[in-house]
């Protein structure tokens, strides 16, 4: 199986495919995923060739396959076509090799509220469309990738739980972020506080790809390495893109992506590839140096951290926090009042008659603004469940009622 493989030895990745469908003719007006339906062979060809430089497993051509995406080419309606053609595709492929194919899951291309105009409820239920007929399909693992907003992220996550919970299949899930140079998402979110919460949560590899090349997300790989409770994955770009020509070109930096195979995976990295710009020779060189290499996952990280969209704070030790009493009352005006909050948390303590309409309200509007992770003095195991799906971190409580995503702290 998919997940015991990456506890037990380093698992290749494949490279970009964008860069291969541009290379093979895609012109800037055509959808990419819609060609796992008109131009199979040249898909199956992309697919071969990243198993034969040496991937063990390859994405599904469906980056972009979401409805979001898709009304571009009006084609919303046919999400769940073209994800099963893609999934069938690449599986027909993969059997020749004994190889895996990892359901290719990207970002809508909506800013998430209240930056944007997609809530998180509207977001899960794109992705569950598109990630229920992958696994109906018989994808080996689902990829959330190159996400840039820690709440996008989440709901992606929270469609797979979905999904495969109703198809009743053990599936695993990688979930990947992209990195701005300043090592933070776009959004803010530090790798430490990402990495921390995904694993805990449940997924089954964290990682980062895209970003920059193989030395800046050795970086990132290295400050995520212990506050994860999962092995990590990681596919760079090939360097920073140029534009040449009036054509969008990458560095040549095979040499990176080889010599610092062995520094990867010291820092806890068993799936190894690469994302834009990157072709099979990458692979190849990726294979020269980690190809069979049996190497044990140990998680170095600690059930003691709550997080934030911006940050990671250690209860064990001494904290300061600020008190927050949410009522009935609860306006948008309040949120104000966490804008620079100086203390190391936030204690929200929870009116025993909050509507549910306003806790949720407080946990959508506040979390942009406030910087501090939050403890929650829950009252009902209601006010739990719905912490659970729009707190964006690991949160603490100082009550007996604590949800998936949370951890008991004393104050």
């Amino acid at each position: 199986m998919f997940k015991s493989e990456v506890y037990k030895r380093v698992l290749i990745f494949d490279g970009a495919m964008g860069t291969q469908l541009i290379q093979n003719g895609l012109k800037e007006d055509e959808c990419p995923d819609l060609w796992s339906v008109t131009k199979p062979e040249v898909i199956a060809k992309i697919h071969r060739d990243y198993f034969e430089a040496g991937s063990d497993c390859v994405e599904t051509n469906t980056f972009g396959a979401n409805r979001e995406k898709l009304k571009k080419y009006e084609l919303e309606h046919e999400a769940d076509k073209i994800n099963k053609a893609a999934v069938l595709l690449a599986k027909d492929v993969a059997k020749d090799f004994g190889g895996y194919v990892g359901l290719s899951v990207g970002p809508t291309g909506r800013l998430m509220s209240p930056s944007g105009d997609l809530d998180f409820d509207e977001a899960e239920e794109i992705f569950y469309e598109q990630i229920l007929a992958g696994i109906e399909a018989g994808a080996d693992f689902v990829s959330i990738e190159t996400m840039s907003d820690i709440k996008e992220a989440k709901a992606a996550f929270f469609a797979y739980k979905r999904a495969k919970e109703k198809i009743q299949k053990d599936i695993s899930c990688l979930v990947s972020l992209t990195f701005e140079e300043n090592k933070r998402l776009l959004m803010g979110t530090p790798p430490e506080a990402a990495a921390y919460f995904f694993s805990f949560i449940g997924a089954d590899l964290v990682g980062a790809n895209c970003s920059g090349g193989a030395k800046q997300l050795l970086d990132v790989i290295k400050s995520m390495e212990k506050f994860s409770f999962v092995p990590l994955s990681t596919k760079p770009n090939a360097g920073l893109p140029k534009m040449v020509d009036g054509r969008i070109v990458y560095e040549d930096c095979i040499f990176d992506f080889e010599a610092l195979a062995e520094d990867f995976i010291k820092s806890g990295v068993r799936l190894y590839g690469g994302c834009c710009g990157t072709n099979p020779k990458y692979i190849e060189a990726i294979a020269k140096a980690v190809k069979g290499k049996e190497v044990l996952f140990e998680s170095k990280a600690e059930k003691k951290f709550i997080t934030s969209i911006y940050s990671i704070l250690d209860v064990s030790s001494k904290f300061s926090i600020y008190k927050f009493k949410l009522t009935n009352d609860f306006s948008q005006e309040d949120t104000f009042e966490l804008v620079g909050v100086e203390e190391d948390a936030i204690l929200v303590d929870i009116d025993e008659n909050i509507e549910p309409e306003v806790l949720k309200s407080f946990l959508l509007e506040s979390q942009d603004f406030s910087k501090k992770p939050y403890i929650f003095n829950i009252k009902t195991k209601d006010q739990a469940d719905l912490i659970d799906r729009y707190y964006f971190g690991v949160y603490g409580t100082v009550s007996n009622l604590c949800g998936s995503n949370g951890i008991k702290v004393g104050i």
